[in-house]
């Protein structure tokens, strides 16, 4: 499920249907990375594809190059006759969390989130396609993605 960010709060669009991920997600499985964002849009004739990755322990330039060099030709195949620019990269640190599938991913690492106009720090110790758990210093607590008006890696 894909979250658009609209009037603060999360809403859920449909992501899997997205051709470009089925062709991506497979090879970026092979390197057990997962896939946090992937864009495309087409500027002229060319597309443009930026794909950001995640792996526990973080992700280095070479895992990020080689990932690239595998899905370069597939892209250029499902593109037909546009040139293609690839951009393959990291999260970064204070990255803003956009979707489900994001909490999901950075399960088990340390975020802030802002609910009710509070700020939150904790570790996310579950996530689904509705709601997250957060491990705090004074427990657990579940929220439903539409309470949360922001989440951030910490």
């Amino acid at each position: 499920m894909l979250i658009i960010i609209k009037e603060d709060r999360l809403k859920f669009s449909s992501y899997e249907e997205n051709e470009l991920f089925s062709i991506v997600k497979p090879i970026c499985d092979g390197f057990k990375t997962g896939i946090v964002q992937l864009n495309s849009a087409v500027v002229n004739t060319n597309l443009q594809v930026r794909i950001v990755l995640y792996k526990k322990g973080g992700i280095n330039i070479d895992t990020c190059t080689q990932i690239s060099r595998a899905v370069m030709p597939r892209i250029e195949v499902w593109a037909d006759n546009r040139d293609v620019n690839l951009e393959v990269s990291s999260p970064g640190v204070g990255r803003t969390l956009k979707d489900a599938w994001e909490f999901q991913i950075f399960k088990d690492e340390n975020i802030n989130l802002l609910i009710d106009n509070n700020w939150i720090e904790g570790k996310i110790s579950d996530a689904d396609n509705s709601k997250m758990k957060l491990q705090t210093a004074s427990g657990e607590s579940e929220y439903m993605y539409e309470q949360i008006q922001k989440a951030k890696l910490d």
